[in-house]
């Protein structure tokens, strides 16, 4: 049995890529009045035959998120779009240049608890770039299956504090990583907006195979 993120839905006759790609919005939602507007890039790459995206592991010497799995991204700086700050965040963090990204839509936005209003932009990578992390942002760069991600078991919330308050945040289960907060999110929002058939199938024999 090929890989689910080989299969056409039975259903809807869409692929893999149609179903994560007809989700998105075209344009992004803009931060609330009073909150740090930033964005993320979501690099998509087909190896092999299957869709990979690209993290990665935040230095450790970081003031915020030290260590932690995130998408390359930052602040939006004056006079950008989202998708300028978010391909320029790419480049300077992981040394994926924009011309090498097709930009295909935007995701829902996420609310952090540090007050930033995180808008995830989508691009497929058009080429197969030599990627370098960024010393002094950038412990490493990942390059993790998609459809694993997406899929909705997968994905459970846990207990958290900040500052003194208690709340519940996100987390993707993996085996060898520890993908929490934000980046869970965007992930978790992403994967609500798709057919069951993708990310909680009934038949699910060969789920994590992608």
């Amino acid at each position: 049995m090929p890989p689910l993120d080989k299969h056409i839905s039975p259903s809807t006759g869409v692929d893999f890529l149609d179903a994560i790609t007809g989700v998105l919005g075209k344009t992004p939602e803009p931060a609330p009045e009073g909150r740090r507007a930033s964005a993320v890039l979501i690099p998509l790459m087909e190896i092999d035959g299957h869709w990979h995206v690209i993290l990665t592991k935040r230095a450790s010497h970081l003031r915020h998120h030290a260590g932690q799995i995130s998408f390359p991204g930052g602040a939006i700086e004056p006079g950008e779009t989202v998708a300028e700050a978010a391909l320029r965040e790419a480049h300077e963090e992981i040394d994926l240049h924009p011309d090498h990204v097709t930009v295909k839509g935007h995701l829902p936005s996420v609310l952090t608890t540090a007050n930033y209003h995180i808008a995830p932009v989508l691009g497929v990578v058009n080429s197969t770039p030599v990627l370098t992390p960024q010393p002094e942002e950038v412990d490493r760069i990942l390059l993790e299956k998609l459809h694993p991600l997406l899929m909705r078991r997968h994905h459970r919330q846990e207990p958290r504090q900040y500052n003194g308050l208690d709340y519940k945040t996100w987390v993707i289960d993996h085996d060898k990583e520890y993908i929490w907060g934000a980046t869970a999110k965007v992930i978790v929002q992403w994967s609500a907006l798709m057919s069951d058939d993708w990310v909680a199938p009934k038949d699910d024999d060969n789920l994590g195979a992608a």
